[in-house]
């Protein structure tokens, strides 16, 4: 009986179904003909224009209100200036060299372009932000490859890289598994999604198959629709950080793991992150710009105070902060980022770049927020 009733409600909604699956078909070749192609490589959306309010008792130091915007190109900073001989500095990194909780007037990147005002021989110093919280070399290799060619003449390019290659590597631990070079195909196309918020024909895009994070329906024309408009949507917003949200919960769950004071080994990770270097120092070089990399500050140390120890939030073992169960203590941290910083001025010396050891030029006050 309950089998028959079964088959019946299966051959009566199979019509229905056929419809709505052809209709699905028909929205999304109509979309692929229809829907504009992307126009260039944005790490942010352009026009993106943000204000961010933050508890000062949870993020120390900053100002409660914040004003994040993004410029036409994807830039944050100013346009590229009517003289075409100002010198144009380029910045890429993570966190650090994005700001995000900084206003516009306070990030790292507008302080330089105001500092240095002009070059020795009178032009302009014009200084960009593309930074982005997260991310690691391996996504700054696909932001010079595609930026510098698409922007005007790019004198110089920043990096302040490391903290998240180490902290990407500390996560896996002992099951780190050297990644494909992003330079090759499989690897461009596996971190293309993850280094640019907007990129050409994205919804073109086939999802690696050897990621699975990226599902199959992330490649449509139909997903695609519902991703411009959330882009839109997300153009102006306020943003709210306070004691409720995610930093003290962060905190909070650290602070009942089990520390661990040992590293794993990090002979694999370094190889990665030594090529990633080399990668972007020959792309800089083939596009004539001066690559300058900049060491990793932090506050992590061997004796930190329990009281600013309390304030961590970054460095577990694990995929996820909130179902990890461990996390490496801030002695731990602080051998790990020298480890990776080390390579940072070893890459330098090979390649007779330039380089800003800003990890052992900045102290960060007692209270900082670890950040990346």
């Amino acid at each position: 009986m309950n089998r028959s009733l079964s088959r019946q409600t299966i051959r009566r909604a199979l019509p229905a179904l056929t419809v709505v699956i052809v209709g699905i078909a028909l929205t999304e070749f109509a979309l692929r003909r229809a829907l504009p192609p992307r126009e260039g490589y944005f790490v942010i959306a352009p026009h993106t224009d943000w204000t961010i309010r933050i508890t000062p008792s949870v993020v120390r130091g900053v100002s409660e209100v914040a004003h994040y915007r993004i410029n036409a190109l994807g830039i944050r900073g100013r346009p590229f200036g009517a003289d075409a001989s100002e010198f144009r500095m380029l910045a890429v990194g993570g966190s650090t060299t994005e700001c995000f909780v900084l206003d516009d007037t306070k990030a790292w990147t507008y302080l330089l372009e105001r500092t240095l005002g002009r070059t020795t021989d009178g032009r302009h110093v014009w200084v960009g932000n593309v930074g982005k919280s997260g991310l690691t070399a391996r996504e700054h290799v696909l932001h010079l490859k595609y930026l510098l060619p698409q922007y005007p003449r790019t004198d110089a390019v920043l990096a302040l890289v490391g903290v998240n290659d180490m902290l990407g590597a500390l996560k896996q631990g002992a099951r780190y598994e050297l990644p494909v070079p992003v330079t090759t195909p499989e690897g461009e196309r596996r971190d293309l999604r993850r280094a640019f918020a907007v990129f050409p024909n994205m919804q073109y895009l086939p999802p690696p198959g050897n990621d699975p994070t990226v599902s199959w329906y992330r490649a449509s024309a139909i997903w695609d629709v519902a991703r411009r408009a959330k882009l839109r949507w997300n153009l102006r917003r306020s943003f709210a950080i306070d004691a409720q949200e995610g930093l003290v919960r962060a905190r909070a769950h650290r602070n009942g793991t089990r520390l661990i004071d040992s590293l794993p080994s990090l002979s694999t990770p370094l190889i990665e992150y030594r090529r990633n270097l080399h990668a972007m120092a020959d792309i800089a070089s083939s596009r004539h710009a001066r690559m300058i990399f900049v060491t990793q500050p932090s506050v992590w140390r061997d004796a930190m105070p329990a009281a600013e120890e309390r304030n961590l939030w970054l460095g577990w073992l694990g995929t996820d902060w909130q179902t990890s169960a461990s996390s490496y203590s801030a002695r731990a941290l602080a051998r790990a980022m020298e480890r990776f910083n080390t390579v940072t001025l070893e890459v330098c010396r090979e390649r007779a770049v330039e380089c800003v050891d800003a990890a052992s030029a900045i102290a960060m006050p007692v209270g900082a927020v670890a950040s990346a």
